[in-house]
């Protein structure tokens, strides 16, 4: 399509913050406060907070879409000479268009506050652009990925745009900027539940990305390697995701089994979870005790996560908010797996120190499609460098730290810089104030290793991250651990010893994650590598010829 431009990187030093236009609900009592919070925080001028007269119901129709958001936004970009549009005729097909498109746009990046209408009903009545009818020639769309076209009038209704911000590396890493403006705008919204999810949201993003987002990595995968499955290649993204996260040194949880993360698993202070695929929220995301750390990041796929948002209990996106996940993105009508988010692609730009709404929409292959982005656009939950040295330093170690700290050693050991050996790791992890995240890390990593002392020492790591654990999940799972490591060295009077333990000590914690008598302790061989999952070979099949629905 000739009116779509490639993106250039954004100039050096440039702030997204300053291309960036708040939209609210007049119609809703409390979005505007919302959107005077968040301007508030993120020091965005009053010029560029505007307020809509939007129903207050989260499905509009497609008139109500045109008559109360996108024509009154554009109004107001016009008015205030922020966008500049002209006429170019378009050949998309078959078809040749007339269209408005802009010539400058200086807003880069829209957030919509809770309040502002979520998705725009489908309506058969209406054929423009679905001449052909195949099973992408829908009229449908989540109102975030119809907003951004913004800067384009005229496009057909039906089935989807290619996004040209979609970073298939084949033109190189696309960045934000003013060439990409004048055919598209990254639209995110902060929504949620309640009023009150919507300021934790704001307020624990800003927190986190002052001193890097750092917890554990939690990738629900459903093992999936039938190369004629075309589901494969959901599964192809979260192993590369998972990959990615490994080279870098997270620690990561990586379940392959067809069902969803149990809510006995004792998983906790989740920094990041993908994963797919079940109907509504299930599992540790949505059972006591919340899993998530401040500027948690999760994401579950499945084709109507987001038919709401505000909601606790509904799909996904609203459950995971309520639970404590501060971004997520969700679909808001049937998607086809090969145009929901590339979980490989926002894994990659997220780590790359991006803004969430560009990890996000670079990862989506089209626009006026399902999805929505829920979560600050101006999040960047990894623009600070991973540098332990202050937690190294420091006496006691924070938590945080000792995340930053396990990292780092973890990245030393994936890269090849440091050789996994209980010296080398003891030094870099057993050092003093060492808090009971990086003695269970140590611990982890020590029961890997192939050497005669490294199980002894594991042993050690794991009773001093016991006895320094104030939390029940916490307790269970390093106890849990300690009880494995019992038993891979063949002791396992002292393993049902650690179990018995575990019981008597927390019965109702001990009952929530299912540690009995009969828990099936199976020995595991240690291995010469002290690195995460190993990284997977599998290559990803190219996309079905068919659009393949995500339900089944």
């Amino acid at each position: 399509m000739s009116f779509l431009r490639e993106s250039n990187p954004v100039a050096e030093g440039e702030d997204l913050a300053a291309h960036l236009l708040v939209v609210y609900n007049t119609n809703d009592g409390e979005s505007k406060g919302l959107a005077e919070y968040y301007a508030e925080r993120r020091k965005i001028p009053a010029e560029r907070v505007f307020g809509i007269a939007a129903p207050l119901t989260e499905e509009i129709t497609r008139a109500q879409y045109d008559e109360t958001i996108r024509s009154p936004i554009v109004s107001y970009l016009t008015r205030n000479d922020w966008m500049v549009r002209e006429p170019e005729r378009a050949q998309i097909g078959a078809r040749a268009l007339d269209l408005l498109v802009a010539t400058r746009n200086d807003i880069w990046a829209i957030v919509l506050m809770r309040g502002v209408p979520l998705k725009i009903a489908p309506d058969p009545s209406d054929e423009d652009g679905m001449e052909d009818a195949p099973e992408l020639q829908t009229n449908a769309a989540a109102v975030d990925s119809e907003l951004a076209l913004l800067p384009v009038f005229g496009l057909p209704k039906g089935g989807y745009v290619p996004n040209i911000f979609f970073d298939d590396r084949i033109a190189g890493i696309k960045r934000l900027g003013p060439a990409l403006a004048r055919s598209m705008v990254l639209v995110t919204r902060l929504d949620g539940p309640k009023a009150s999810d919507v300021r934790r949201m704001i307020d624990e993003c800003l927190d986190a990305e002052k001193n890097r987002l750092a917890g554990l990595a939690v990738i629900d995968s459903r093992g999936i390697t039938d190369a004629k499955n075309n589901y494969l290649i959901g599964d192809a993204w979260l192993r590369s995701a998972r990959d990615l996260l490994v080279k870098e040194g997270w620690e990561v949880k990586f379940d392959d089994k067809p069902e969803v993360l149990p809510a006995t698993d004792p998983c906790n202070r989740v920094a990041l979870y993908l994963g797919w695929y079940n109907e509504g929220a299930t599992g540790p995301w949505v059972t006591a005790p919340k899993r998530f750390v401040p500027g948690a990041i999760a994401y579950h796929l499945h084709s109507f996560s987001a038919t709401t948002v505000r909601s606790a209990t509904a799909g996904w996106v609203g459950p995971l908010i309520a639970h404590g996940a501060d971004a997520t993105m969700g679909m808001v009508y049937e998607p086809y797996l090969g145009l929901t988010p590339h979980l490989d692609i926002f894994t990659r730009r997220l780590l790359n120190g991006d803004y969430f709404a560009e990890a996000a929409y670079a990862s989506m292959p089209g626009l006026s499609w399902m999805e929505t982005v829920v979560g600050d656009p101006l999040y960047r939950p990894f623009r600070a460098p991973l540098d332990p040295a202050p937690a190294a330093a420091g006496v006691p170690h924070t938590e945080h730290d000792d995340w930053l700290f396990l990292q780092e050693a973890r990245r030393e050991i994936a890269t090849g810089r440091m050789e996994a050996t209980t010296d080398n790791l003891e030094r870099a992890l057993n050092v003093p104030g060492a808090g009971p995240v990086a003695e269970e890390g140590l611990g982890d990593l020590l029961e890997k290793l192939n050497e005669a002392a490294a199980g002894s020492c594991a042993e050690e790591a794991y009773k001093k991250a016991l006895a320094g654990e104030r939390v029940g999940v916490d307790r269970i799972r390093v106890g849990l651990k300690l009880a494995q490591c019992y038993s891979n060295r063949g002791e396992e009077a002292r393993a049902r010893a650690e179990l018995e333990s575990l019981r008597e000590a927390d019965p109702e914690e001990a009952q929530r994650f299912g540690v009995s008598p009969a828990l099936d302790l199976t020995p595991v061989a240690p291995v010469n590598s002290a690195g995460g999952d190993k990284p997977s070979a599998l290559p990803r099949p190219p996309s079905p010829p068919k659009p393949t629905p995500v339900s089944q």
